[in-house]
């Protein structure tokens, strides 16, 4: 079986459990080969050997029942960085982009900010913006020492120096009242939302993904003490659902944040608030 066979039969074993079967073919099948995916259509012809046909029909079989591509590969990209990946925290989404994108713009000529990235998962928020902004002094924090590991983990690869990891409840073990920003991409879908038994999040901790019956409490609990860990003029800065912007709004405003301002995402949907104290 050469590489052009292989995909299209993947393709074809994907395209009901997939909505991006061809794409998840190639990513499986650059895995294996261990090359990108331009060699996979530079060499179309290429034989695959007995044991590559093997490891590839495998991980095509547990992406037919459902395991992310990048659990399978233990690797995402985020920022065109590359993060390893497991089962303890979210994967990396390209909507959480939006978020650095905002930092790297609003705080563009602000040298040696302090930061706080807040349940940091892989640590993708805080090391994209470590690799941009390396005069600033970043700590990122999760619950889950698994996570904080993996973070660590991904830091040491991409060789970053300015960040600070803390195992912590939300604040319960956070010191400094002094930073110019506190970030986060918390839970915020929903205990009883549908979705959660769909795609990829079958397989990550409920834990990184649910909050309350409204998907809200952590973001509330955010709004709620931040103001205890920031400068005077100091900004939070939030990922939230894409029907949730006008709840974090009146979130931000009842606990005396102004300037609000938010972002959208690729697909036009509002998922960032932003305000300063």
């Amino acid at each position: 079986m050469n590489i052009q066979q292989a995909l299209g039969q993947a393709s074809q074993n994907l395209s009901a459990s997939s909505p991006s079967a061809m794409l998840d073919a190639q990513i499986l099948l650059s895995f294996v080969l261990q090359c990108n995916t331009a060699h996979l259509a530079a060499w179309p012809e290429k034989e695959l050997s007995k044991e590559q046909q093997s490891d590839y029909l495998q991980l095509i079989q547990q992406r037919q029942q459902g395991s992310p591509v990048a659990h399978l590969t233990g690797q995402r990209e985020f920022w065109s960085l590359h993060f390893f990946v497991n089962n303890s925290t979210l994967i990396p989404r390209p909507e959480t982009e939006t978020l650095i994108e905002y930092m790297l713009t609003k705080f563009d000529h602000r040298k040696n900010l302090k930061l706080l990235d807040m349940g940091t998962g892989t640590g993708a928020i805080a090391i994209a913006i470590a690799k941009e902004k390396p005069d600033w002094q970043i700590v990122a924090s999760d619950v889950s020492n698994e996570a904080l590991k993996l973070a660590g983990q991904n830091s040491e690869y991409h060789q970053i120096s300015n960040i600070t990891f803390v195992q912590s409840d939300w604040f319960e073990n956070i010191t400094s009242t002094d930073f110019d920003i506190i970030v986060s991409n918390p839970p915020y879908i929903a205990s009883d939302d549908p979705h959660l038994q769909q795609g990829d999040v079958r397989f990550e901790p409920l834990s990184a993904l649910t909050s309350g019956p409204e998907g809200l409490d952590d973001i509330k609990h955010l709004c709620a003490h931040a103001a205890e860990h920031l400068n005077n003029n100091g900004w939070l800065i939030v990922e939230h659902g894409y029907n949730q912007a006008q709840q974090v709004t009146d979130c931000f405003t009842e606990n005396k944040f102004t300037k609000i301002e938010q972002q959208q995402d690729l697909s036009g949907h509002t998922r960032m608030t932003a305000a300063r104290l």
